[in-house]
């Protein structure tokens, strides 16, 4: 139940592993593929992340290819179920943001969320916006990104969290990531203290009213659909809401939203099951279980 939500308090003190300069080390978990896999970004490359996006790169940048993430090759071959809801277009919350990369010479988007840490810099989305075949470069987050306007800044990512499961072989129940977020130029606040966050919910079940929150390839500002979340198979949750096609992976699934602030639980994202989905009408995550809580845990004690 809802007394599963992690809080992100002292559960870090359970971590073990030590920092590492490596560019990408592999730290201790319960098995080969729950251990997390810690992406280094150097200070040059954060730099390079914060210049490489103007507003005219970000206005311009395109979701991750159709075969490979949410809104695939056969959206059109199908229709919903009926009575579904549809989405409301508005100018976003502090919490949520657009996750903007590249990958190769392709300039990219996905959806992201802040989620409440230990070390107050973290970032959630789905782990296939940040890891294909190789990780994703100049990547940055922009919280609250609607209509060209980034309200708080380009947060360049530091380090990419993602399970080894996902690495070695795309596990579509591993399909979450955490990245740790510098403040821009001229702040030194973590982004926490900045747009607040949500908490992480682990094991609290899969039905739920929720609302979520995504970045659509057809629109310069974000949706949100009030929805109901309910179990598609083991470990793997799914919700119908129309029109979340390619650039909503990543995005946060929140029980007891609150809609001035955008805080609440997050205990899913757009993702899992075929990346998210292969239709605009149905979405898929990755259910939040003990795998989640290790990740979060080593993404928070390879800072301290």
């Amino acid at each position: 139940m809802l007394s599963a939500v992690v809080a992100a308090i002292a559960l870090t003190a359970a971590v073990t592993g030590s920092t590492a300069s490596a560019a990408t080390r592999t730290a201790p978990g319960s098995g080969p593929a729950t251990e997390a896999v810690i992406h280094t970004v150097g200070k040059g490359a954060q730099a390079a992340a914060r210049a490489f996006w103007t507003k005219a790169r970000m206005t311009a940048a395109t979701p991750i290819g159709q075969a490979s993430a949410k809104g695939g090759v056969r959206a059109s071959t199908a229709g919903p179920p009926p009575g579904i809801p549809n989405p409301t277009h508005f100018n976003g919350v502090p919490t949520v943001g657009a996750l903007f990369f590249t990958t190769g010479t392709q300039a990219h988007f996905c959806t992201a969320s802040v989620v409440d840490s230990f070390t107050f810099d973290l970032v959630l989305t789905a782990a296939h916006c940040v890891y294909g075949s190789a990780y994703a470069t100049n990547i940055a987050y922009v919280p609250e990104w609607h209509k060209g306007v980034s309200p708080y800044g380009s947060w360049a990512v530091q380090t990419i969290t993602v399970a080894a499961g996902w690495v070695h072989s795309q596990d579509p129940n591993l399909d979450f990531a955490f990245l740790a977020v510098a403040p821009p130029p001229g702040t030194g606040r973590p982004i926490q203290f900045v747009t607040g966050g949500l908490l992480l919910g682990v094991n609290v079940g899969y039905a739920h009213p929720i609302y979520v929150i995504g970045y659509n390839d057809t629109d310069d500002q974000p949706i949100g659909c009030a929805t109901t979340s309910f179990k598609f198979k083991t470990d793997q949750m799914k919700f119908y809401c129309n029109s979340y096609w390619d650039g909503t992976s990543g995005g946060p699934w929140i029980l007891h939203y609150n809609r001035v602030t955008g805080s609440g639980i997050v205990f899913g994202d757009i993702g899992g099951y075929e990346q998210g989905g292969d239709y605009p009408w149905a979405s898929y995550s990755a259910y939040y279980s003990w795998s989640i809580l290790r990740l979060f845990l080593e993404a928070q004690g390879q800072q301290i």
